[in-house]
């Protein structure tokens, strides 16, 4: 039943999804996860007073909510729209690689709309673009997600299994999409980096990843040029045999606190990014 309602749900035009958005704006900011982003903010931007704080925790609910129902869509989207919505600045830079049959790892963040970032550059790129996934506890959902991300031909591995993937099918593997800004578990190898005036937990595949595959790190930056559009663009930040420690993680955080800083409103507040500290991560 949740699955039939959802897909009806997305054959909805997505003006009639805004309208929906536009509904419950107002009033789910009273009981989704409130304190957490609210937290969050203040301990990120300890420079910005309290009137400047509301005013990002306002956006960042608008957002969302535009976010939910752009998730809902995703499920039947067709690719010309999906085109239409999301531009790429640059995307033969990823291509060009490809066709040299070089390996390219693309790290991304919870900024602006993820799910129709990986969507489109499927329909784009000269090759299948993995993407790097945790699943999620609600099995009917996490059965949907997969049957959304992959409908274009995404090739989807579950994060605990990948470096097995990765070491059996490296040869087809040429584009690898992580979003790269998730909390890791309190048991899962860490590196610890300031990121937004806190101590913040890195997966340490973010470093290994690269080197291991020897592949070419991207940036994908994304940024909402108006509703339901979004422009999309890539920055090399580290290339095989030049890794220095540390470098590719250092670099990531840079261009994401820059992404953030311009627009702070786009970031996804609500997920627990610091529940883990080094003192209970032990």
């Amino acid at each position: 039943m949740v699955s039939l309602l959802y897909h009806v749900f997305s054959k909805l035009p997505i003006r009639v999804l805004y309208f929906f958005s536009d509904l419950i704006n107002n009033s789910i900011i009273s009981f989704y996860r409130n304190k957490i982003v609210e937290k969050n903010l203040i301990n990120s931007f300890p420079e910005y007073d309290s009137k400047k704080i509301k005013k990002i925790k306002k956006g960042f609910y608008k957002n969302f909510c535009d976010l939910v129902f752009e998730t809902i869509k995703s499920i039947s989207i067709k690719e010309s729209e999906l085109k239409k919505r999301v531009k790429f600045n640059n995307l033969h830079l990823i291509n060009d690689h490809v066709n040299k049959d070089e390996r390219v790892v693309v790290l991304t963040s919870h900024q602006c709309n993820w799910e129709w970032l990986l969507l489109a550059a499927e329909l784009k790129l000269d090759t299948n673009l993995h993407v790097i996934y945790k699943k999620l506890k609600n099995r009917n959902f996490d059965k949907l997600m997969y049957e959304s991300r992959s409908r274009f031909g995404s090739i989807l591995m579950e994060s605990s299994e990948v470096i097995m993937y990765l070491r059996n099918h490296l040869k087809k593997v040429k584009v690898l999409a992580v979003v790269a800004d998730q909390s890791p578990k309190i048991k899962s190898r860490k590196i610890w980096a300031q990121m937004l005036n806190q101590k913040t937990a890195f997966l340490e595949s973010i470093e290994f990843i690269p080197k291991f595959t020897e592949s070419y790190v991207y940036y994908a930056s994304m940024k909402k040029t108006s509703r339901g559009n979004y422009e999309v663009n890539f920055k090399k930040i580290a290339q095989p045999k030049n890794f220095k420690t540390h470098q590719i993680l250092e670099k990531y955080i840079g261009c994401m606190e820059s992404q953030i800083y311009e627009n702070p409103s786009e970031w996804l507040w609500s997920h627990r990014r610091w529940k883990l500290t080094p003192e209970n991560s032990q």
